[in-house]
C-alpha cells in the first residue's frame, strides 16, 4: 500500500478544535492518563475512533467509511484557566508518527517531547473537546489496510514538561479496499445487478465469520441463519452503506444464539435490509419479505416453575431463544433500516420487522428504523436488552410490543402510524398463558413520542400481567385512547389502588392527547385518569407537534427521567425537542 504525507494532509486539513461535525450519543472509552515529568495528574481523557459521530465507537471501519476520532480532556483542577496548548499526534506504525499542529496540518514527528507542537493555544476551560482525525476515508486517502494509534493532551503555560497525554492509544485499523467480486461466504447471482452493483447471494447455515461490503447487494435466499443453536457460532459484519434484499416470500435473515451481527451503518450511509422489488414500493407497501431475528441467551419467562434454563422456539422455525446471560452479546445494530418486512407464515403467524428473542444487554442497539412492517415493528421477547434512536413508522400491526419478560430500557423512541394503518402504538404482555411468570416484563421507557392513525386508532395497551415505568412520553392523535390497561394481574402488579402504587407501573412527565385518553371500564380495580393524575408532572393538553418536533407547550413540561448511567438525562419530554436537535433528520426513510 502506498503512502504519502500529501494525502493524510488532504484527508484531515480541515480538522478543527470542537466537535464541529461530532455529537457524541454513546460514552467515550476512558484512555490512560500519564504526564511527561512523571507528576501526579487529576487530568483525564476519554476518545475513540467512530464513523457515526459518536453514536458508537469502532476499532475497524470500512476503507469507503468516514471516519472520525475524537476525545474529551477533562483538565486538572489546578490547571483551569489557566493558558495552555492542546497536542494531537497519529502513529501509523512502520510509517511514521505525525503531530498536528496549527491549521489542521500534520508533520512528521521526531519523537522529541521537547519538539512537540500545540495546534491550538487556549485559555483551558475545565473540559476541551479535541477532534484529531475528521471525515478520514482511507480508500480516498490511500490508507486502506493500515494501523492507526492516535494520541492527545495538553500542557501548560508553554512548558511542554507539563505535559498530560494519553499514554494508552485510541487504536483502530481501516480495512483494505474490498477486492471485486463476492465475499467469502456468499455467492455471484446469475440474475444480474442491483443499484448498478454485483448480487451475492446468502442462503442456507453460515458458520464462518462473513463481512459483507459494500461494493456488492446482497440477497437472502430463504431462512438464512448465521451460525449454529450456542454452536458454530460466527459473526456477521456488515459494513455502512451495504444493501441487504430479499425476494418476495419467507426470506429472512437470523442470528442464532452465540453468534453476533455487527451492522455498523453512519447517518450518511446507513445499512438498508428491504426487498429485491423495492423501487416498485407504494406508501401502502407492506410485508414483502420476512425480516431480522436475534435469538439471544439472556433471560425469558414461560417455563415451569424450577426449569434450571428456560428457553422458548422462535415463531415460524426461527430457533430457540433464552438462557441464564443477561449480559449476553448479540453484537450491534446502529444506523440500521428495516424496510417492508412482516411475510406472513400462516394468517395467525407473521414474522416481525425486527424480533429481538432473549437478545441480552449486552448487544448495541442505536439508530435503527423498522418501516412498513405487516406485524409489529419491532418485538421483544423476554431478554434485557437497551434501545436508543428507535424510528416505528408506518407499521400495520402494533409498532412496539413485548412479552415473556422483557426487561430492557429504551430511550429516544418515534412511533408514527400512516392514516388508517396500524393496530396498537404499544401492546404489551407479561406472558399470555401466564400471567404472574417470572421474570415479569417490566421495562424502562423514555423519550417516546406516539402519533396515531386517528381514527380507531389505539395507543397503549398494557395487559397480562406487565409492568412498564413510562417517562416523558408524548402520545397523540390516537382517536380510541391513549392508554388502556388490562388484566386484574397487571393491576395488582401495580398498586392497591391508584395512589398506593408499587412502582412497577408507572407513568411521570407525560403528555396525553387523544380522542379518549383512558379506556376505563367500570369493574377495572383502580381508574387510570386518577392513576395518571396522582403521578409527576402529567398532562393532558395539546401537544400540536409539528411533525415529530415538540411544540413550546410540550416543552414546558418538566421531564423526569431515571438516574440510570443508560440514560441521557434531557430537559424534555418527547423524543425530538426542537429543529436543531431532531435526530431523524438525516437518515429516517419516508414515503
Amino acid at each position: 500500500m502506498n503512502f504519502n504525507r500529501t494525502s493524510l494532509f488532504s484527508a484531515v486539513a480541515i480538522a478543527t478544535l470542537g466537535f464541529s461535525a461530532i455529537t457524541a450519543q454513546a460514552a467515550e472509552p476512558a484512555l490512560s492518563v500519564a504526564t511527561a515529568s512523571g507528576a501526579a495528574t487529576t487530568a483525564s481523557i476519554t476518545g475513540g475512533a467512530t464513523i457515526n459521530n459518536g453514536s458508537s465507537y469502532t476499532a475497524t471501519a470500512a476503507s469507503s467509511a468516514a471516519v472520525d476520532v475524537s476525545g474529551t480532556i477533562t483538565v486538572a483542577a489546578a490547571d483551569v484557566g489557566k493558558k495552555g496548548g492542546l497536542v494531537a499526534l497519529v502513529e501509523i506504525p512502520n510509517m511514521g508518527i505525525y503531530q498536528k499542529v496549527s491549521g489542521g496540518f500534520f508533520l512528521p514527528w521526531n519523537g522529541q517531547v521537547s519538539s512537540l507542537l500545540p495546534f491550538e493555544t487556549k485559555t483551558l476551560s475545565a473540559t476541551e473537546k479535541v477532534t484529531v482525525l475528521d471525515d478520514l476515508i482511507g480508500a480516498e486517502a490511500n490508507l486502506g489496510g493500515l494501523n492507526f494509534r492516535a494520541y492527545m493532551g495538553y500542557f501548560t503555560g508553554g512548558d511542554i514538561n507539563t505535559l498530560a497525554y494519553t499514554s494508552s492509544p485510541i487504536a483502530f485499523s481501516i480495512d483494505s479496499v474490498p477486492a471485486a467480486g463476492c465475499p467469502t461466504n456468499t455467492t455471484l447471482s446469475t440474475g444480474g445487478t442491483h443499484d448498478g452493483k454485483p448480487v451475492c447471494v446468502l442462503t442456507g447455515t453460515i458458520t464462518a465469520d462473513t463481512h459483507l461490503t459494500a461494493n456488492n447487494v446482497y440477497l437472502l435466499n430463504g431462512a438464512v441463519f448465521i451460525g449454529g443453536d450456542n454452536t458454530d457460532s460466527a459473526t456477521l459484519k456488515i459494513d455502512a452503506g451495504t444493501k441487504v434484499i430479499a425476494p418476495v416470500g419467507l426470506n429472512f435473515l437470523v442470528i442464532n444464539r452465540g453468534s453476533k451481527i455487527e451492522a455498523l451503518g453512519s447517518e450518511a450511509a446507513p445499512i438498508v435490509f428491504t426487498y429485491d422489488d423495492e423501487a416498485n414500493a407504494t406508501a401502502s407497501t407492506t410485508g414483502r419479505w420476512g425480516g431480522l431475528i436475534i435469538n439471544g441467551n439472556a433471560p425469558v419467562n414461560g417455563c415451569a416453575a424450577g426449569t434450571t434454563l428456560c428457553e422458548l422456539e422462535g415463531e415460524g422455525s426461527t430457533g430457540k431463544y433464552g438462557g441464564n446471560n443477561a449480559a449476553d452479546n448479540s453484537g450491534t445494530l446502529n444506523y440500521v433500516i428495516v424496510k417492508y418486512p412482516g411475510q406472513n407464515i400462516t394468517e395467525t403467524n407473521e414474522l416481525n420487522g425486527i424480533a429481538f428473542q432473549a437478545v441480552g444487554s449486552g448487544t448495541t442497539v442505536d439508530y435503527v428504523q423498522v418501516h412498513g412492517s405487516s406485524d409489529d415493528g419491532v418485538e421483544f421477547f423476554g431478554g434485557t436488552v437497551n434501545v436508543k434512536h428507535l424510528y416505528l413508522s408506518s407499521n400495520e400491526d402494533d409498532s412496539f410490543d413485548w412479552t415473556f419478560g422483557y426487561q430492557g430500557k429504551v430511550q429516544h423512541a418515534v412511533i408514527k402510524q400512516r392514516a388508517n394503518t396500524g393496530d396498537r402504538g404499544i401492546e404489551a404482555d407479561n406472558n399470555e398463558f401466564a400471567f404472574d411468570a417470572a421474570p415479569r416484563s417490566k421495562p424502562t421507557l423514555v423519550n417516546f413520542t406516539m402519533i396515531g392513525k386517528g381514527a380507531s386508532g389505539r395507543g397503549m395497551d398494557l395487559r397480562r400481567g406487565t409492568g412498564a415505568n413510562l417517562h416523558n412520553f408524548v402520545v397523540t392523535n390516537f382517536e380510541s385512547y391513549c392508554l388502556d390497561v388490562n388484566d386484574t394481574a397487571t393491576f395488582t402488579n401495580a398498586g392497591t389502588s391508584a395512589t398506593a402504587l408499587t412502582g412497577q407501573l408507572t407513568a411521570a412527565s407525560s403528555l396525553f392527547d387523544c380522542g379518549t385518553t383512558f379506556k376505563e371500564a367500570s369493574d377495572d380495580p383502580f381508574q387510570l385518569t386518577a392513576w395518571f393524575a396522582g403521578q409527576a408532572n402529567n398532562s393532558t393538553a395539546s401537544a400540536a407537534l409539528s411533525g415529530v418536533v415538540n411544540s413550546a407547550a410540550v416543552n414546558a413540561i418538566t421531564p423526569t427521567t431515571p438516574a440510570d448511567s443508560f440514560f441521557d438525562q434531557v430537559d424534555y419530554i418527547g423524543a425530538v425537542k426542537d429543529q436543531k436537535s431532531d435526530w431523524t433528520a438525516n437518515w429516517v426513510f419516508t414515503d
